[in-house]
């Protein structure tokens, strides 16, 4: 099989042009921690282009991670953005190189590379999909201990060079063979690749998505006491959704997500990092979400809410005064209001 690995690099892609041409596609998803603006800016485009014109794909994030309590937590970022085409693609791979190690460096890092590119690949594959390993022969020789890899795929990047070089390689499913291919459909040079095994595109049975934990989540929320009290809501505005954090900033651990445009009280705030915080719950998981990237909820207006209240929408007694209470209005002006109205 011959198809291509593409990114935001590449622009807007025509697929239904390329759908005669390739018989797969590999996609960026994403790139360092799950952030908004770290998603590729083609992937939504492309993913839906590959699924409208029948064409087998797979998505690669490229690794900024430090050690291994990173590389599991951009392993979650990919696997949540890979869950929004769930069905359709089966396969997720680690795309670690130079920059991964430029990166490092310029935080005073040292990463032991082939424990983070496991501990990537393990969490990739306890979530149900094929872990693949991307990198080039200089990696696979002098830098990770290919002993402790060759359990997983690998995509070997090596434009140009003979067949005979994949062929070292007895876990090989693809080989990048260029850079500078070139299609209808696609604006300049693409990379492209050879797969040596489609069965790495396919879907299993099961819907891929994250194995839930055995165990609750018993990581400490922190910043609970030197927040303040607050009591509304917002709509999550950003097209990735937001994280939810045990403390008030991003060097706190994830404990999940929200996705865009989800409803959430806010019951405590406080500001960290550049961002704003607010304390949320969801779906059972209590933590920290950056606000910035959300909307408060406007509120009805004191006569709009006293005709609901006297109309029976917000019920009665202990009833009327939590729901009220629990949706950011104050009660007591409410009920005022409504005594005013039926005087």
């Amino acid at each position: 099989m011959r198809g291509i690995d593409v990114s935001y690099a590449n622009g807007t892609i025509d697929w239904s042009r390329l759908r005669s041409q390739i018989n797969f596609a590999i996609l960026r998803s994403s790139f360092g921690s799950d952030l908004p603006g770290q998603t590729d800016n083609c992937y939504y485009h492309n993913a839906e282009g590959c699924i409208q014109n029948n064409i087998p794909f797979g998505t690669y994030h490229f690794a900024y991670f430090v050690d291994e309590k990173t590389a599991r937590e951009e392993a979650a970022f990919a696997v949540r953005l890979a869950n929004r085409f769930s069905g359709h693609s089966g396969m997720i791979a680690l795309d670690i190189e130079e920059d991964s190690q430029r990166y490092a460096a310029s935080c005073g890092m040292s990463p032991d590379w082939t424990k983070c590119a496991c501990a990537f690949l393990e969490y990739i594959e306890a979530a149900g999909y094929r872990p693949v390993l991307y990198t080039n022969d200089n990696w696979m020789t002098n830098i990770f201990d290919y002993e402790k890899l060759k359990r997983y795929p690998l995509w070997l990047a090596s434009p140009g060079a003979s067949e005979d070089v994949p062929k070292r390689y007895a876990n090989i499913v693809l080989w990048q063979n260029s850079w500078d291919g070139h299609f209808a459909g696609i604006r300049g040079d693409v990379d492209t690749d050879v797969c040596y095994d489609k069965r790495i595109f396919a879907v299993e049975d099961e819907v891929p998505s994250a194995k839930p934990s055995e165990k609750p989540i018993t990581i400490p929320i922190s910043q609970i006491h030197s927040s303040k009290t607050v009591n509304y809501e917002v709509c999550i505005t950003s097209e990735d959704g937001v994280n939810i954090r045990s403390g008030a900033g991003t060097s706190y651990a994830i404990l999940g997500a929200v996705p865009k445009g989800e409803r959430l009280k806010v019951s405590r705030q406080t500001s960290g990092g550049g961002y704003t915080w607010g304390l949320i719950e969801y779906h059972g998981i209590t933590g920290w979400i950056a606000l910035n990237f959300a909307e408060k909820v406007r509120l009805k207006s004191l006569d709009t809410i006293a005709r609901e209240v006297i109309r029976g929408d917000w019920g009665a007694g202990e009833e009327r005064v939590r729901r009220l209470t629990a949706a950011g209005y104050n009660y007591n002006a409410v009920q005022n209001r409504v005594n005013e109205l039926m005087s």
